[in-house]
């Protein structure tokens, strides 16, 4: 009669499916953090945007915080809104994702997730006068910067 060693066996079995669960781990990676500095229109503003890509059908929700911001009517007289938008590349146009939800007393600005059709893009925030424009203004305070 034969004798196994089984625990050499079960061993390499614990050591397979580790290394499997831990490949399985790093391949959902999660949501990546992506930070930004505020232009010279407002050069204490920072970025922090999260970015959850879904590769099965390309597109990322996203979501934006910016901090230290300065009231958009001191940065462009009669503005009223913090405009996010976004492109897939320099050739395209931009398109805008929302508003962010200012706080004055914090200088806080906020854009709850929402999700953009893209894997990769380029993110900008401009100061408005509305807040659904046809197309950014001049007036940049975050951006362009890469996200996905």
């Amino acid at each position: 009669m034969r004798h196994r060693d089984t625990g050499r066996s079960v061993g390499r079995i614990g050591l397979t499916l580790g290394i499997l669960a831990s490949m399985a781990l790093a391949a959902c990676g999660g949501p990546s953090e992506h930070t930004a500095q505020g232009t010279q229109l407002a050069p204490g503003a920072d970025a922090h945007i999260t970015a959850d890509v879904d590769s099965d059908v390309s597109t990322t929700r996203v979501a934006v915080n910016v901090e230290h911001l300065p009231p958009p009517e001191r940065i462009d007289a009669g503005s009223q809104h913090f405009v996010v938008w976004q492109r897939p590349s320099s050739a395209s146009p931009w398109r805008r994702v929302g508003v962010l939800r200012y706080d004055a007393d914090s200088r806080n600005g906020r854009l709850a997730e929402t999700t953009v059709p893209y894997a990769n893009f380029e993110l900008l925030i401009t100061v408005e006068r509305q807040s659904s424009p046809r197309s950014p203004s001049s007036a940049v305070v975050v951006g362009p910067t890469s996200v996905g």
